[in-house]
């Protein structure tokens, strides 16, 4: 019985394939990249390794994308990068057959996200109690809000002031601003891609 140790993103997985009756090559899949979520026009580096050799095996990778009948990449290289400039849900497949006709096949899916698109920050000071506001866009959804969430932080040298995650695209703060303070605005999407806004306060 033959081991395939398959590595996908940081986790790895083991299974079983009868692939050789009379030799024992190993093939290792190794999908490059740090997470199964990417950002727009990211790079993914594909990977097949077969040892001890790959002759009498035969070999395809095949990316779909979902709820497309017009996309579809064949490539026959061990090695390779593909770029994936729009978003989606991409079924990335590889399938290998040895001259005895068993086969190992595996896929993985991979979700290709816009980054939310932020005009960055605004204050408004009444009473000396500041009101932040900002304006970001998820490209991903048709309304161009979706489910943007967003973490809020205020802090200095000496620590965090506040750290307060939000759905709005305001906060009142409550208390009056220092010099040096720092704030920084996190949006994210509802696939964990973010973008970070970074401000330091001065006083007048």
């Amino acid at each position: 019985m033959l081991f395939l140790p398959f590595l996908f993103l940081f986790l790895v997985s083991c299974s079983d394939n009868l692939l050789y009756t009379e030799a024992t090559p190993h093939i290792f899949i190794d999908i490059l990249n740090r997470s199964d979520t990417v950002s727009v026009n990211s790079t993914i580096r594909f990977q097949a390794r077969i040892n001890p050799s790959v002759e009498d095996v035969d070999f395809i990778w095949i990316i779909e994308k979902k709820d497309s009948t017009n996309y579809k990449i064949r490539n026959f290289d061990l090695l390779f990068e593909n770029k994936f400039s729009a978003s989606g849900l991409y079924n990335v497949k590889f399938s290998a057959k040895d001259r005895f006709f068993d086969a190992y096949e595996d896929s993985l899916f991979i979700r290709v996200s816009n980054l939310p698109v932020c005009d960055g920050l605004s204050v408004e000071i009444f009473q000396g109690s500041p009101t932040f506001k900002w304006n970001c866009i998820d490209k991903d959804n048709a309304d161009g809000k979706g489910s943007l969430t967003y973490n809020f932080l205020l802090f200095d040298k000496y620590g965090i002031k506040t750290d307060t995650t939000l759905t709005k695209e305001s906060l009142q703060l409550g208390y009056a601003l220092q010099e040096n303070d720092i704030i920084r605005l996190i949006a994210m999407n509802k696939y964990g891609i973010k973008v970070h806004m970074d401000s330091v306060w001065s006083l007048p």
